[in-house]
């Protein structure tokens, strides 16, 4: 669940700065004409600021190269996080197999000696014990 919430916010992250570096790229420097007539020029710059609330006091490069910096980060994270768990995959199989035969063995149906008697399976008693084994035979 943590992986979701961190992969949300970081697609998140990445998508706001991208933006912001696609509208300084597109903003810084251009004019547009007023939302009444006879006001001046919106400058790009203004637009940015007060607008969309974009801080231009930084480059759009340094935007640029933030995001590829994530990402780059992010691959080599995944990498460390896919090693790790190759070598501690058989660790935590043979701990998780372990637990699972000592849960076995507590079972009823897997002990050497019935924990109560059976009504089905009882053992055989001969009803009078024979007095030799030459009778039986004969």
């Amino acid at each position: 669940m943590s992986w979701i919430i961190w992969d949300w916010n970081l697609a998140l992250l990445l998508l706001i700065m991208g933006t912001q570096g696609a509208f300084k790229n597109d903003l810084i420097g251009m004019e547009f004409d007023p939302l009444e007539p006879g006001d001046p020029k919106l400058k790009g710059e203004f637009i940015l600021k007060t607008m969309l609330g974009i801080h231009i006091d930084n480059s759009k490069w340094w935007d640029i190269a933030a995001i590829m910096i994530l990402l780059i980060s992010l691959r080599v994270l995944f990498f460390f996080i896919l090693k790790f768990k190759e070598r501690a995959a058989p660790f935590l199989y043979s701990i998780y197999a372990r637990q699972t035969l000592e849960r076995i063995k507590k079972r009823p149906s897997f002990r050497k000696v019935p924990s109560f008697a059976s009504k089905r399976h009882q053992s055989l008693h001969p009803l009078s014990p024979p007095e030799d084994l030459n009778s039986l035979i004969h």
